[in-house]
């Protein structure tokens, strides 16, 4: 009698990934978007900017966490490359939680973020490791294209920093935002480019770990653009000195195309036949005898 292979599930992901959730939510929760436990020593303008991203964690990136976990908990071989994303998010964007802030005093909300940004990171490493890469669908070299495209866009925000380090002129952030604007630039520039690019090159080569590091990296640039977008919509509504509307137009329509980006990758692991439950195995044509056996 054949039996199937058991289904493995990862619970130390699937749970984490609900703690990871819990966390972003209630950090928004003690944060100034609602009860103003937890404040930081900001200008006005990365205030209303804070006031949009805890907004976008809440509405977006503690959601796709849950369902993550969701996916994972079923031993679902989409769980772990869904949960690349919110990992990913949360680490880059907690890494400003604690340094941007420069704060002069010990607060308990450090140690808070420095513990969500340790949990998304090891989630972060728990899901690469978890990854089922013989499920996932076949991924086109076009797709090297697309990557190297988003990655370029980063590049092109930075830009006027080059100039400005090739002529040293003033960083365009006021005194106390500037350890903010210089960890963004760090990670930017230090990671994000440097892993879309290797990741470009994965993909036309074709090597094994190439369409993961896609996913995780797609999933990325779906939730950060809408987390600016979501910071400028707030400057605007709330008569910031420093809000502009051509930034806020242009977030919201990068924001749009690569959630159609993201879209139309994440819908192959959709499909039955190109994702499997964690632990089984493909059914394999049987053979039928030819003619000259059957004789």
């Amino acid at each position: 009698m054949h039996r199937e292979p058991s289904v493995s599930v990862d619970r130390v992901l699937g749970l984490g990934l609900l703690l990871l959730a819990a966390g972003l939510v209630g950090n928004t929760l003690l944060g100034p978007l609602f009860l103003g436990v937890v404040t930081y020593p900001f200008t006005e303008t990365v205030v209303n900017e804070t006031l949009g991203l805890e907004a976008v964690s809440l509405g977006l990136v503690a959601p796709l966490a849950v369902v993550a976990a969701y996916f994972t908990l079923r031993a679902h071989a989409a769980g772990p490359v869904v949960a690349l994303a919110p990992a990913a998010y949360s680490a880059y964007m907690l890494v400003q939680y604690v340094v941007g802030p420069q704060y002069p005093t010990y607060q308990p909300a450090i140690a808070g973020h420095a513990a969500l940004f340790v949990l998304s990171a090891a989630l972060l490493v728990r899901a690469w490791g978890s990854i089922d890469r013989s499920a996932l669908p076949a991924i086109s070299r076009a797709w090297a294209v697309v990557i190297f495209l988003m990655t370029a866009f980063v590049v092109s925000r930075w830009v006027p920093a080059f100039g400005g380090m090739a002529s040293g002129s003033a960083v365009p952030a006021a005194d106390p935002d500037l350890t903010m604007y210089w960890s963004i630039f760090l990670l930017d520039v230090g990671l994000i480019v440097p892993a879309g690019i290797a990741t470009g090159i994965g993909v036309l080569r074709g090597v094994p770990w190439a369409p993961a590091a896609l996913y995780g990296l797609v999933g990325w640039f779906a939730l950060v653009p809408p987390s600016v977008a979501a910071m400028s919509l707030v400057k605007l509504v709330r008569d910031d000195p420093n809000a502009s509307g051509g930034d806020t137009v242009v977030f919201i329509v990068v924001t749009l195309l690569f959630w159609l980006v993201a879209g139309a990758l994440y819908r192959k692991l959709r499909s039955g036949s190109s994702v499997r439950p964690i632990g089984t195995r493909a059914a394999r044509p049987v053979r039928q005898p030819d003619a000259a056996a059957r004789a």
